[in-house]
């Protein structure tokens, strides 16, 4: 029987965020998507509370603030000592109300002991609380974020800048597919997307129109993962 927790909410603000556009990755200057990628909103989920013995799963983001642009000169190192300067567009001063919800990691049969949703919800809202168990970044390490924990309520009734408007993104990227063994392809996926009242409700990666097949992955698997009883424990010790 699948299994699904119940929906986390939390804000997360920064003076700057990097979603870097796919076509900006291959040269020095990088430039931001408009709004956050699945797979960057995934990364701030995992860094608040994250175990191989589940997958998290964003449902949608609400854009709080008005899309702004700030494009900065880089120092980049190009070989030999020299160094030249690169642009960056960043996204300045930006808002987001993020929610998700968790699943059972289905191949990861071995860590079933581990899978005690009422211990792992709370550890989650803790976590939420407590603005991650990592440093949260938007998109890259340079833009530092906090995190803050809202309610299903406060989630639903706060108004987006654009509330009443309907915006087609166009195709962008969406996640990738690691590997569910050892060793694989890795996936990335791109879907067309578009912000309703300020909402972007992500597509499933099967509903994604596009799919690229990467260069082999390798997968680390960690010898030893704490179990979620003793987690909470220390958690509330420390309360």
């Amino acid at each position: 029987m699948s299994f699904q927790s119940k929906s986390f909410y939390f804000k997360v603000s920064g003076d700057y965020a990097l979603w870097t556009s796919v076509e900006s990755k291959g040269g020095g200057e990088r430039f931001s998507y408009s709004v956050p990628t699945r797979q960057g909103l995934h990364g701030i989920v995992d860094a608040i509370y994250f175990k191989p013995t589940f997958t998290n799963i964003v449902e949608e983001v609400k854009v709080m603030k008005p899309i702004l642009t700030d494009t900065k000169g880089v120092r980049a190192m190009v070989g030999k000592g020299k160094a030249d300067l690169n642009y960056v567009t960043y996204l300045e001063d930006v808002e987001y109300l993020v929610k998700y919800h968790f699943i059972w990691n289905v191949n990861r049969e071995d860590l079933s002991y581990d899978r005690n949703a009422r211990k792992h919800e709370a550890i989650m809202e803790r976590s939420i609380l407590k603005g991650g168990r990592r440093d949260i970044f938007l998109g890259t390490r340079e833009c530092l974020a906090h995190v803050e924990a809202i309610t299903e309520e406060m989630y639903e009734e706060a108004e987006s800048y654009y509330s009443n408007q309907t915006i087609s993104l166009g195709i962008m990227f969406h996640s990738f597919k690691f590997p569910s063994v050892t060793a694989g392809r890795l996936e990335s996926y791109f879907a067309n997307t578009i912000m309703k009242n300020g909402v972007i409700k992500f597509k499933t990666q099967e509903e994604c129109e596009f799919k690229n097949e990467l260069s082999s992955y390798i997968v680390k698997t960690p010898k030893e993962i704490k179990d979620v009883a003793t987690e909470l424990m220390e958690y509330e010790r420390k309360e």
